[in-house]
């Protein structure tokens, strides 16, 4: 999956269509010049269905006496705006037109309304206090993502003199927010609605993305093209998306059913086929994924030692596209953490430095060949999201940070150049924090607003790579990428709340092959629809209780072994148990019966064998030698 595209910046473009307030609010009137103050008052009211209602209200004061204002133009933040009305705000419509305007920033061209308003009244003097009204409404300031909603507030321009108060009022059965980079203040909540405040400085070139929901759902509808052009057999894998901390992935249906699976140490989903010469098979996939948006508590990261040696060792190591042991690499690293205590301390350094350093280049897109860490190093503005991740990786393992690569859907807003799937392919990273495991990153949306340290609902991984710095890829055949970049996917949200299938097996039977020396045989399948990860094997018998560990599982992996049973217990009854980490009890247990057949066997096999020997010592004993008469003894005949 070399060929990940980033067509856009994501939220960058979001924002993009955003225009900022301030920026479009300017005088028409040669005479206006800075000869009035305006305080503005802007207010979003979020519809629980419907487009958004937007209220702006200009208190002027002119500030001479021989200037009064005729005209304005103001920008809204959409090309969607509708039911526009302008009037005073002692009463009396105002005369406007509209114009919508197209722009291009950073390559991509947004969209957005303009209003020009006439004032018909001519206000003169000094100290006058007047003001105006504007309503509309906009469709797309509000996006529902299953069981979240995303809400976009404007930001405003540095350059303006203005004093602006915003407040956003959403539904009363919106979930708790989540700012990123800002956090709105709640003022109020009544009458089934929630309103919130913000500080201008807060908003100033910063638009805000605001989060209402703790997690959303995708459905996401894979279709793997899998073909053999061979005139042997082939052996096909496919991945399936991983679960990690910040994502739960449902497999709801896999058509047709595969040979096997797997989970890879990365925690990725590996589904086997095995496809006849000459042959074509598309498996078809639907998986519910249920994603979470977390606040990490970085204040909790532990330091380089506290850091396990096996993720050091796995995780640490250069790659063709990793270059950590490079000396320019490694050089930069340390001077970016050195003076940082903490593990996050130094991720959050490499963050800033990749945000601050790289310059994304669309026009790669078009021709887009992965470059690497160590050319996106020498090279800084000809790179897109994989170099992002590729540098940043590359300096954290440098830095003994270990690091890997997520690769999959980053939500791109409503910019994006496609509905397609495989248009909005993205890399992020994926950092080891000490007390806080695996913590996603993403240097490349890192550009337009501060999201180190959260992780949101708009990425979904199909796949991690790190052990590996381009694999496992989509499909994989005979052990090569098949190029396969997710052009048939379809990808929604959805408000369902998806759950692990309750249809885990587990069978058993216990072999007594003497008193002291048992074997308990075991066969069994895990949840189907769900890896299940650090599963364990526990075995119960009277008061005794032990666990083996079975690693972690894809969904519906069969699960076969033996344990050894030493002891005298060999009349108890037992009960087996498949135990996860994830549950509080075991998703499959079994109550197997004892088997005496072996002890059986094994007891007339030694009887026999005795019964044998003591025939045969019987058959072959030879008869005791007869004493020697005594010549005294013998009577004779003669006498």
């Amino acid at each position: 999956m070399q060929k990940i595209k980033r067509p856009i910046k994501s939220l960058f473009l979001v924002l993009l269509g955003i225009i900022l307030i301030a920026v479009a609010f300017y005088p028409q009137s040669s005479r206006a010049n800075n000869n009035f103050s305006y305080n503005i008052d802007v207010n979003y009211y979020v519809a629980p269905v419907g487009p958004t209602f937007v209220k702006e209200t200009y208190n002027i004061v002119n500030n001479t006496s021989t200037q009064y204002l005729d005209s304005i133009k103001l920008s809204t933040p959409s090309e969607t705006t509708a039911n526009i009305k302008v009037y005073y705000t002692d009463g009396g419509s105002i005369p406007f037109t509209t114009q919508r305007i197209s722009q291009d920033a950073a390559g991509f061209k947004y969209t957005y309304t303009q209003i020009q308003i006439n004032f018909n009244r001519a206000n003169y003097g000094s100290n006058l206090k007047w003001g105006f009204v504007v309503e509309y409404s906009v469709s797309d300031l509000v996006e529902n993502k299953g069981r979240a909603n995303i809400v976009y507030i404007p930001g405003i321009s540095s350059s303006s003199t203005e004093n602006y108060q915003v407040s956003l009022t959403v539904p009363g059965d919106y979930g708790s927010v989540h700012g990123f980079g800002v956090n709105p203040k709640q003022s109020t909540n009544s009458n089934g609605t929630k309103t919130y405040s913000f500080d201008q400085k807060d908003l100033v070139n910063n638009s805000v993305q605001l989060l209402f929901g703790d997690s959303t759902t995708y459905k996401v509808n894979f279709v793997y093209p899998l073909q053999n052009t061979s005139s042997l057999p082939q052996n096909i894998d496919i991945t399936l998306p991983p679960s990690t901390a910040s994502q739960t992935v449902f497999i709801q249906n896999i058509n047709p059913k595969p040979s096997s699976t797997r989970v890879d140490t990365d925690g990725n989903i590996i589904a086997s086929y095995t496809l006849a010469p000459k042959s074509k098979l598309n498996v078809a996939v639907d998986v519910l994924a249920d994603v979470n948006f977390i606040n990490y508590d970085l204040a909790k990261s532990g330091t380089m030692n506290d850091i396990p040696g096996n993720l050091v060792a796995k995780y640490t190591k250069a790659t063709r596209y990793w270059n950590s042991d490079n000396p320019e690499i490694i050089k930069k690293a340390k001077e970016l953490t050195s003076d940082k205590s903490t593990v996050a301390d130094k991720i959050e350094a490499i963050n800033k430095y990749v945000i601050a350093t790289l310059d994304y280049n669309n026009e790669k897109i078009k021709y887009n060949i992965r470059q690497g860490s160590l050319e996106a190093y020498r090279n800084p503005s000809n790179v897109v999201c994989l170099e992002y991740s590729d540098l940043m990786i590359a300096l954290l393992r440098a830095a003994g940070i270990p690091a890997r690569m997520p690769v999959g859907y980053g939500y791109s807003g409503n910019l994006k150049q496609s509905t397609a799937v495989s248009d909005s392919l993205h890399s992020w990273v994926d950092a080891y924090v000490p007390n806080l495991g695996w913590v996603n990153l993403d240097p490349t949306w890192g550009e337009k607003f501060n999201n180190f340290g959260i992780s949101d609902i708009d990425h979904l991984a199909f796949a991690i790579w790190g052990e590996n710095d381009s694999a496992p890829s989509a499909i994989t055949v005979n052990g090569k990428d098949a190029n396969y970049q997710y052009e048939n996917v379809k990808l929604e949200y959805t408000s369902i709340q998806p759950k692990v299938s309750n249809d885990a097996k587990l069978s058993s039977t216990k072999w007594v092959i003497l008193p002291f020396l048992s074997i308990i045989s075991y066969n069994g399948t895990t949840s189907s629809n769900s890896s299940t990860f650090d599963l364990k094997l526990e075995l119960t018998q009277g008061a005794k209780k032990t666990s083996s560990d079975l690693g972690s599982k894809a969904p519906a992996q069969k699960i076969s072994g033996v344990l050894l049973d030493l002891g005298l217990g060999f009349a108890l009854s037992y009960k087996l148990g498949l135990a996860s980490a994830s549950s509080a009890s075991p998703i499959a247990s079994s109550k197997g019966s004892n088997n005496y057949l072996p002890l059986a066997a094994i007891t007339a096999l030694l009887l026999g064998i005795i019964i044998w020997r003591v025939i045969k010592l019987r058959n072959t004993k030879k008869p005791e030698p007869e004493a020697p008469k005594d010549p005294k003894d013998e009577t004779n005949p003669t006498q």
